[in-house]
């Protein structure tokens, strides 16, 4: 017989119930926290594995890196300029008349003195006629003249004539004598104008530009062909007034052109220009330039640097190399197969060339690192490529 009371018997589904729900919420916790354990155990091997991993190996090529070398640094200001030739004519005509042809075209080689164009020297010729036939008549007038002043020299020693018929006489031969010397000078000035008509080269050199063609009539002084020679050529070029009180006359200059790639070519300051120019307060200068060969030529445009001084010789590096931190100027370098990080004093900079001077901190062939790259730690693994991919830019490996 169950003497339990109704009440009884409904609270122990209750109790039932929250023990089941209390054990789920444990069971959850408890996965939760395993979660979280497996997790932490995952991220701490991960971390291990990183840093037990080895370090990435930096691979350079040969032109990412400078062998620090021990040479005098001069110092530099740059200058450009176009070259233009320092002997050069322009051809005229000396004569008015028709140009019958030029002899000559542009590029080809001339010789002082050649024929390079001729004129019409009809009318020329017809003038020269004119003159001989008029000195002809004249000189036989003078002869008449000498004559009667001879025999009546004579007359009048012997008081046969007076003193005033004789001296008329004498005044007749006088004037016989200039009207000879007069066309003594058209003869000269008509053969003359037969050798203008013949128009030659008065330098030697090459055929820059002709101005003119066959059958055309020219007035007196009218351009026909120009002439340069590019045996000496003279380099314009300008610099800052403030670097002109270190240059003089004779220093060298070093410049390259447009079209010969890296070939130097030197010259010497010949003229140094009294006047800043107006406009940029620069000073002109005028350096000569010796061309052999003829392989440079008027008009081209040369970049290139005058030297000022030369220091003692010391380590220098190209600027590219030289990082900045804190004021402090360092280098990486490649040492025993890693990076080391160098702090050196820097000193002469030359602009023309990249290089600068370090005066402390580097010695003879060090290899130091020439590229501006991020990421350079001090003690990473480096090493410099060899073989035919040595050309390509550095990246990890």
């Amino acid at each position: 017989m169950n003497t339990s009371s109704p009440s009884t018997r409904a609270s122990a589904p209750r109790r039932r119930n929250t023990v089941w729900l209390l054990s789920v919420a444990v069971l959850i916790l408890a996965g939760m926290l395993a979660a979280a354990a497996i997790n932490s155990r995952a991220s701490k091997a991960a971390d291990s594995g990183k840093k037990d991993g080895p370090a990435p190996t930096l691979e350079f090529a040969a032109s990412d890196i400078a062998v620090v070398q021990v040479k005098p640094l001069a110092r530099t200001v740059a200058l450009s300029g176009s070259l233009s030739p320092v002997t050069q004519a322009l051809v005229k005509s000396t004569v008015a008349g028709e140009l019958r042809r030029v002899l000559v075209r542009e590029g080809e080689t001339v010789r002082r003195g050649a024929v390079v164009a001729e004129m019409d020297a009809t009318d020329a010729r017809s003038r020269l006629d004119a003159a001989l036939a008029d000195q002809a008549e004249r000189r036989s007038r003078l002869a008449i003249a000498v004559r009667n002043r001879d025999t009546n020299e004579a007359l009048l020693k012997q008081n046969f004539i007076s003193q005033n018929a004789y001296d008329q006489l004498h005044s007749t031969h006088q004037g016989s004598e200039a009207a000879v010397q007069w066309a003594d000078a058209q003869v000269k000035l008509a053969r003359k104008a037969i050798d203008d008509a013949v128009v030659r080269a008065p330098i030697s050199g090459q055929v820059a530009k002709r101005l003119v063609n066959g059958g055309e009539r020219l007035p007196p002084d009218a351009p026909i062909i120009s002439i340069v020679d590019l045996s000496r050529l003279e380099l314009e070029a300008t610099v800052p007034a403030s670097e002109i009180a270190s240059i003089a006359i004779g220093q060298s200059v070093n410049f390259h052109v447009d079209g010969f790639g890296q070939r130097d070519f030197q010259g010497r300051v010949e003229r140094i220009n009294p006047v800043a120019e107006a406009g940029s307060r620069a000073i002109k200068l005028f350096v000569a330039v010796a061309n052999a060969d003829r392989s440079l030529r008027g008009g081209m445009f040369a970049q290139g640097s005058v030297t000022l001084s030369t220091a003692r010789a010391s380590p220098v590096i190209p600027a590219s190399a030289v990082f900045e931190e804190a004021g402090q100027s360092y280098v990486f370098t490649l040492e025993a197969g890693k990076l080391a990080k160098r702090a050196v004093t820097l000193g002469l900079r030359d602009e023309a060339s990249g290089m600068v001077e370090a005066s402390s901190g580097l010695s003879e062939g060090l290899r130091v690192v020439r590229i501006r790259m991020n990421g350079l730690k001090a003690g990473a693994p480096a090493l410099l490529r060899t073989g035919p991919a040595a050309s390509a830019p550095a990246a990890p490996a």
